[in-house]
């Protein structure tokens, strides 16, 4: 398994609906909104490197969401 950290910003007021959106996701494993420059943190993990790009796409698919950044595992 590949881990991967996706910070992310959202509109304030769906930082919450943003969340629950992402448990709902395969291959994210916790997620937690967060105080400082970024809103929320999403802890995933993924079979492959080609399995990271669709799953930042959902991600940034969601309502809410305006920004990500992502680390992933060497």
């Amino acid at each position: 398994m590949i881990q991967v950290c996706i910070l992310m910003n959202a509109e304030k007021v769906s930082i919450l609906d943003v969340v629950k959106k992402l448990e709902k996701i395969p291959g994210v494993v916790e997620t937690f909104p967060t105080f400082g420059r970024f809103d929320i943190v999403a802890f995933c993990e993924v079979e492959k490197r080609e399995d990271i790009t669709p799953l930042i796409r959902k991600i940034n698919a969601i309502e809410g969401v305006y920004k990500t950044e992502s680390l992933i595992e060497l």
